[in-house]
């Protein structure tokens, strides 16, 4: 049938969209240009044969009404924006985002239980072969997808895979690494916690070799979230043992303690920024200077001792430079809910639907990480890693509501 035709179709680019992620923009855009048109044309045949339940979409979601409110707000942003190229940009960027939600969110709702459990498995074993190609760029100097060599200049040697930069393949491994605890149940069978564990190993030595801090404290905190809400005596063990790898790793602890040192070091090049974005926010507090304009207004604001042009660092501080405080805290209602819907009768959860229950934990976990993560770096600035967040989104909330339809 066409429905099935059509989701099936669907699945497919998001499979080629989650593999593009890993190490191509062009990749990411056309998987997401062709979701998009599957879903526009599910939209008409829903619209020409309403009553035909083949063609029904299942569009109600608990973070509707924010995306709605943020949608308002980045179009009264563009309207007011004094660059009317760049919040143009914006404006379709964030109709993307919110239409590719929209489309990943009725796929999971087909009547087909094997499509979250196949994702997720895909999502493994995607992130298995990225770790894979980090480690070889370890080895070799060079990853075997997009010859990215190591930047000779950078007494850490950090690899960052295929990803632009290395805290870019942070906040990737970050927000999948949480998925890997499965090997700890014995719910799952022996083959697929092996395959997890293995999986696990492969991320942690890549976390390491990012040299990522930011990544290492979203990673902690998420770690910590995740075993008090599965087993509450691992809730200290699993994240001391990683600030031990941190310490002992070479190099480790002398990246923790550079973030104390006055040197003109990435910490000072964050602050600089934070000031200058925080004198642009001063300026616009409430609607913010419109989407998509920071590149455009920073230069008058940034330091006079900063010499350089770059985003923030800092996702939610531009966000506010951009949208406002308006706009910002819709946003962080956005995710608070997502978080808290997921978190909330995790026990029940665990208890009537124990693999998938696990499975949720490790995606809000892995979610909860790379919103961390982004109040330090750029990953909501990021195509590959933007893109990633509305697909998390949507997976969390479609299996949080398949789980609690049991309960």
């Amino acid at each position: 049938m066409l429905a099935k035709r059509l989701n099936i179709a669907s699945e497919i680019f998001l499979y080629i969209l989650l593999f593009g992620i890993t190490f191509s923009n062009a990749a990411v855009e056309g998987a997401v240009i062709f979701i998009v048109l599957i879903f526009i044309t599910k939209l008409a045949l829903a619209w020409i044969k309403p009553k035909n339940d083949l063609f029904k979409l299942h569009l109600k979601t608990p973070i509707n009404i924010f995306i709605a409110l943020l949608f308002a707000v980045v179009v009264i942003s563009f309207l007011r924006s004094g660059c009317f190229r760049c919040s143009l940009k914006g404006l379709f960027r964030t109709i993307k985002y919110i239409v590719l939600y929209f489309a990943v969110t009725d796929l999971f709702a087909e009547e087909n239980p094997s499509r979250p459990k196949r994702i997720f498995w895909g999502i493994l074993f995607i992130a298995g072969f990225t770790f894979l190609n980090g480690i070889f760029q370890d080895i070799f100097g060079f990853d075997f997808i997009r010859q990215h060599t190591i930047d000779q200049l950078d007494y850490l040697h950090r690899i960052n895979a295929s990803f632009v930069h290395a805290n870019d393949f942070g906040a990737y491994i970050i927000l999948v690494l949480p998925l890997t605890f499965i090997f700890l149940s014995k719910r799952f069978s022996k083959t697929n916690r092996i395959t997890a564990l293995t999986v696990c190993a492969l991320g942690l030595y890549c976390l390491l070799r990012t040299s990522s801090r930011g990544a290492w404290l979203g990673f902690i905190i998420g770690a910590i979230i995740y075993f008090i809400y599965y087993k509450k005596r691992f809730s200290l063990a699993i994240p001391l043992a990683m600030v031990s790898l941190i310490i002992v790793f070479p190099a480790g602890l002398k990246r923790v303690l550079s973030i104390f040192s006055s040197q003109q070091n990435t910490v000072w090049e964050r602050l600089k920024l934070w000031q200058g974005t925080w004198d642009m926010i001063k300026e616009h507090p409430v609607l913010g200077f419109g989407i998509n304009t920071f590149s455009e207004y920073f230069p008058r604001f940034k330091p006079a001792d900063y010499p350089d042009l770059k985003y923030t660092h800092n996702s939610y501080l531009q966000m506010w430079s951009e949208i406002g405080l308006v706009g910002l805290t819709i946003f962080l209602a956005l995710i608070f809910t997502v978080i808290i819907l997921a978190l909330r009768k995790n026990k029940e959860k665990m208890n009537i639907r124990p693999r998938e229950g696990q499975i949720l934990l490790g995606f809000i976990c892995g979610y909860i990480a790379f919103l961390i993560h982004s109040g330090l770096d750029t990953n909501l600035y990021s195509l590959v890693l933007l893109t990633s967040f509305w697909v998390f989104n949507a997976y969390i909330l479609s299996l949080n509501k398949k789980i609690e339809d049991k309960l």
